[in-house]
């Protein structure tokens, strides 16, 4: 039992540092839109496809780390602001900004709705600068549509989260206040792509190839599907060992990510094929069938 729990333990943490698949460091973006109050515009945000987070917080204030009560009193300067996480892949800073303006009036200062205040300002803060020239162009393009416009542009001197209870508040509250309308959010639905479904499919990987692509900097979580006294006569480095026949059963457990990078092997490779074929029928999508051991010609630890 004790063996067991150590190897359950060993796959998580192999899994865990082993997830090839799109983080929120990994490919995203940054953008942060001050739209009035910034319920409506963190849940509108949300609702894009390749949007992967919207945070509410407060922006471009003098204070460190304000609470509401200080933010609304208007003398520290801060912006009621989202900070939008997305995929450049699926929806672009384009097609961001004109969802913004497009849920806007532009026209007006310290305003939108029926709020008022300083941190109620409309903006838009950038922490690139190759993005400040786009939005800038946007913004130029807009301007021409309005008798006046008053939206901040200016890089990002500071953000910091607002309390929890303004976190997904219009999901906390479906009934909450909002001064975005319906049609802010269905346009919303329709800005950007859907990401493709990941489809699980049987590979296969060359001892040289994935010896190539552990040396480069991959981090999969290589599993032996022989027995533990198989295991235990000589194994690839950090491989952790669960049985084909264990291996339906274990699997949610121990390798929870179905989006990890996963190398199977065994002896000879017949039975690693046998457990592609079942973790394929899971689910698991980034997967390969290594083959058998007797194939792999580097080292081995006993």
């Amino acid at each position: 039992m004790r063996q067991l729990s150590a190897l359950l333990i060993l796959a998580l943490m192999f899994s865990l540092a082993a997830t090839p698949a799109l983080s929120m460091g990994d490919g995203m973006k940054t953008i942060y839109f001050a739209g009035g109050c910034f319920w409506g515009v963190e849940h509108m945000m949300e609702l894009v496809p390749g949007v992967k987070d919207a945070v509410s917080g407060y922006a471009n204030g003098t204070l460190d780390n304000p609470d509401y009560g200080q933010v609304v009193s208007g003398t520290t300067g801060h912006r009621e602001t989202v900070k939008v996480t997305y995929d450049p892949g699926l929806v672009t800073l384009e097609e961001l900004t004109e969802l913004f303006f497009s849920a806007i009036d532009p026209t007006v200062k310290d305003r939108q709705g029926n709020d008022v205040g300083s941190q109620y300002q409309t903006g838009i803060y950038y922490d690139d600068e190759a993005d400040g020239g786009i939005i800038r162009t946007l913004a130029d393009a807009e301007k021409k549509r309005h008798s006046a416009f008053v939206v901040e542009i200016e890089p990002l001197e500071n953000f910091w989260e607002a309390e929890e209870y303004h976190q997904d508040y219009l999901i906390k509250n479906p009934g909450g206040y909002c001064h975005l309308t319906r049609q802010d959010f269905d346009r919303a639905m329709v800005t950007g792509r859907v990401e493709s479904p990941k489809v699980a499919v049987y590979r296969r990987i060359t001892p040289q190839d994935a010896k190539a692509a552990i040396d480069t900097g991959e981090n999969p979580v290589i599993v032996d599907v022989r027995e533990p006294f198989e295991f235990m006569q000589g194994h690839i480095p950090g491989a952790i060992n669960l049985p084909l026949g264990e291996l339906s059963a274990s699997a949610a457990d121990v390798l929870p990510d179905k989006g990890a990078l996963i190398y199977l092997y065994c002896r000879s490779g017949n039975r690693s094929a046998s457990g592609a074929y079942e973790l394929i029928q899971m689910g698991y999508h980034n997967l390969y069938d290594l083959g058998g051991i007797i194939d792999w010609p580097y080292e081995v630890v006993k």
